[in-house]
């Protein structure tokens, strides 16, 4: 009986140790030492646990949230860590791709305007916006946003994307030509859509058309070919 009392303290003593030893920054920097995303998300979380006011484990979070596409957690993170941290443009603007990608364009104009109170040169920004914009029918906007989204120039992708969402403004608003300059000019930035505008819109280079037909010609030689070669059997009488 008194080696079971004895066991019984060492483990209530061995318990308070583990739980007196859990550090949040330990889980942090766990969170930020590891490959995995749902492990990350996990150890930041525990990190909030046990100390809720660590404001860089919401942005952390959120962010691994936004590529999980978990919008509603990303706005909830984004929203405690604006409330518990200085003011941040590249916070707001996260806040409003969160609202952006749920489908609240309103809500994603605020913050993203917000963002560019807090840093007039962030041309992510602006490109965002000008989305948000164009969602909402507000082409005149898109227009202006995306330009100054490109005349600020900076990150590429970005860049890009002001480019094909002022296209989509341009076409909106009956300027094809302008348009067609545009998704051009994204393609010279970021190649990855070409194909996908090509077909949308139709604005492959004559030597590419040129390809396609000769390729949609013998794709039909080639059925043309087998329907003779493999007639179905005749059935018996």
């Amino acid at each position: 009986m008194q080696r079971k009392v004895i066991c019984y303290l060492i483990f209530l003593m061995l318990s308070a140790i583990s739980v007196y030893g859990e550090n949040a920054t330990d889980y942090f920097n766990l969170g930020l030492k590891s490959t995995s995303t749902r492990t990350k998300i996990k150890y930041f979380s525990k990190a909030l646990e046990l100390a809720p006011n660590l404001t860089e484990a919401y942005e952390k979070r959120g962010i691994l949230y936004f590529f999980q596409g978990k919008f509603d957690h990303v706005i909830q993170d984004f929203q405690t860590f604006i409330e518990l941290s200085p003011p941040k443009s590249e916070a707001y603007r996260m806040l409003g791709m969160g609202y952006l990608k749920s489908g609240d364009y309103p809500s994603a104009i605020k913050n993203f305007t917000r963002a560019i109170e807090l840093d007039s040169k962030q041309a992510s920004a602006y490109s965002n916006r000008a989305e948000a914009h164009f969602l909402s029918g507000n082409y005149d906007l898109t227009i202006l946003d995306s330009t100054r989204a490109i005349e600020l120039g900076g990150d590429p992708r970005a860049i890009a994307d002001a480019y094909r969402t002022r296209a989509k403004a341009f076409r909106k608003t009956g300027r094809t030509e302008l348009s067609a300059e545009d998704i051009r000019s994204s393609w010279q930035i970021d190649p990855r859509y070409a194909y996908y505008y090509k077909a949308l819109y139709g604005y492959a280079s004559p030597e590419g058309m040129r390809k396609t037909g000769l390729i949609a010609v013998i794709g039909i030689a080639f059925l043309l070919l087998f329907k003779f070669k493999l007639k179905p059997p005749k059935k018996d009488d």
